[in-house]
């Protein structure tokens, strides 16, 4: 069992994606050309763990030293079968509908590249996702846990057993599996930049 850690710059339920009973991550951390090295959702396999946590911009994420969300990986797809599998038709992205459905990431592939060589991770039980709840404070990482987090772009990947276990123990003593226990941080900005753009076409309609 391994634990990647990353940066969620910006948090606006796309990626990760913890809407309609199930946490994905399709549409981040995946490598943008195939001569570059793979990038997490390729690494990572069934039974790994991957921790985002919060980019420095409070209007768009939780902020350093923060946790987002965290997850157990309980299934790998590529884009092609998440797209063609009738258990996610929610997930497909729903233009005009409420904030959840515009955040889909269950997107038909652009070529059979994509389709074939892209993955989504997914999380139906062992996921945990914090968001912003309002009158509450980010869920802080403690000091003993504090190297889970990775500074700056790309990922990190830890293999100590012992350590991820403990982080895991103080995990589930303290938070409620398999929900989202709050928005994305970044939802309110989000949707106001959404509505500006909306605004700013209106006289050209």
């Amino acid at each position: 069992m391994k634990l990647y850690s990353y940066v969620v710059e910006h948090d606006y339920g796309h990626a990760p994606n913890p809407y309609f009973g199930v946490c994905t991550l399709a549409r981040c951390k995946f490598r943008k050309k195939r001569s570059l090295p793979r990038n997490l959702v390729e690494m990572a396999c069934i039974g790994d763990w991957v921790v985002g946590t919060g980019g420095k911009n409070l209007k768009k994420s939780a902020g350093n030293g923060n946790l987002i969300y965290a997850m157990k990986i309980e299934e790998k797809l590529t884009l092609g079968q998440y797209w063609a599998d009738p258990r996610f038709k929610r997930k497909k992205h729903l233009r005009g509908g409420n904030y959840a459905q515009q955040r889909g990431d269950n997107r038909k592939p652009k070529s059979t590249i994509e389709e074939d060589k892209r993955f989504v991770l997914l999380s139906w039980e062992e996921y945990y996702y914090f968001g912003k709840k309002p009158g509450e404070r980010a869920v802080e990482i403690p000091k003993e846990f504090r190297k889970i987090e990775k500074k700056g772009p790309k990922y990190k990947v830890i293999v100590d057993h012992q350590f991820i276990g403990q982080f895991l123990h103080w995990l589930k003593s303290k938070h409620k599996p398999g929900i989202m226990r709050g928005q994305p941080w970044g939802k309110e900005y989000k949707s106001s930049k959404e509505l500006r753009k909306r605004e700013a076409c209106r006289p050209s309609c």
